[in-house]
């Protein structure tokens, strides 16, 4: 268990220094909240303001924030009369935030202590990068470490991937975007609006793309959060409405096709594809037969290799490299992980 502090701002203000802003939406994740908040207020670069959104949560988790966030001024606690939903939390979070650079938290993940120094030193060194993002582990409900989650590495060091490179990479191998190492520019998001509601969980992973596309983004091949993935999360629950997949990807096609050319067609096509690929697959992973026995589980199996070859065909390259650098990785130490420990 993380200890609670208070948030300290950071003390190194020099003129070209920039501030920190922590927003956290939350709704009925009080068993979570200690280990979520305790990790972003023990970050080796501590962050400026922090705002949580309660989402009227019906469990006690106003009393918990209430009781890790003191008396700190630098913390606040907003409270949602009605549920509203997460992304209309995040943009209200966005509304109040000062700070120049803006994080995004989940109130069910937890932030390794490097994240900030990491990112923040990057977009210092990179003004012109919209964001910031890094590695993540997988965590299980008790907190449980089941290794990093196998994302696209577009580069093997610390640095910025232009907007060329960007499209390079998105086509290639598609979105390295861990939205919860995500590190954003404030001028920039705002520049482009909120974050859109009608896209749900995927609108952090959209406005990664549009922004690294507009004005290119840095990444650091270093692990820096662990992500609790949960059947009943945000983020699961959406992905296994197979039913409602090719409807979304028909909007969200729309969208990308609107930016006047900013998402070309060839990587809007490829994006439909993989995504109705990824649904399918975790539907088929997770869903009513996952428990099922070696027999269905090995159905499934054949099932999700044969939608990857029929929806996937340009992919199977870069994602038998993907799998040769995570064995590589269980061979190994591994990726280092943002922690003082």
């Amino acid at each position: 268990m993380i200890p609670a502090r208070s948030v300290t701002p950071s003390t190194d203000k020099g003129p070209n220094k920039l501030t920190v802003t922590v927003i956290l939406p939350n709704y009925n994740h009080a068993r979570f909240l200690r280990e979520s908040i305790g990790s972003l207020l023990g970050q080796t670069r501590a962050p400026d303001e922090l705002i949580i959104i309660d989402d009227a949560s019906t469990d006690h988790s106003v009393a918990v924030i209430r009781d890790l966030i003191g008396e700190s001024p630098n913390a606040k606690l907003l409270c949602n009369p009605t549920n509203i939903g997460v992304v209309p939390s995040m943009n209200k979070g966005l509304a109040h935030a000062a700070g120049d650079i803006l994080f995004f938290a989940a109130a069910d993940d937890i932030y390794y202590a490097r994240l900030f120094e990491v990112g923040v030193a990057m977009l210092e060194a990179y003004p012109q990068a919209a964001l910031f993002s890094g590695l993540c582990d997988l965590i299980d409900a008790s907190g449980a470490n089941k290794g990093r989650f196998l994302s696209p590495i577009p580069l093997t060091a610390p640095g910025y991937l232009d907007p060329n490179a960007t499209i390079r990479e998105l086509l290639r191998d598609d979105s390295w975007f861990m939205c919860n190492t995500a590190l954003y520019r404030r001028s920039a998001l705002l520049a482009v609006g909120n974050f859109d509601e009608k896209l749900g969980p995927f609108t952090d992973g959209y406005m990664c793309r549009l922004l690294a596309l507009r004005h290119g983004a840095c990444f650091a091949p270093e692990i820096l959060a662990g992500w609790r993935r949960l059947l009943s999360g945000h983020a699961s629950s959406h992905a296994m409405r197979t039913d409602q997949a090719a409807d979304f990807v028909t909007m969200v096609k729309r969208r990308m096709t609107a930016t006047g050319g900013l998402f070309p067609p060839q990587y809007i096509h490829r994006w439909g594809r993989r995504y109705i690929f990824s649904v399918r697959r975790f539907a088929l992973m997770h869903g009513q037969y996952n428990e099922a026995g070696r027999i269905r589980r090995s159905f499934n199996a054949l099932q999700i290799l044969c939608i990857f070859f029929i929806l996937r065909p340009w992919d199977i390259g870069v994602v038998l490299r993907r799998w040769a650098i995570a064995y590589g990785e269980m061979r190994t130490s591994g990726i280092s992980r943002g922690s003082t420990e």
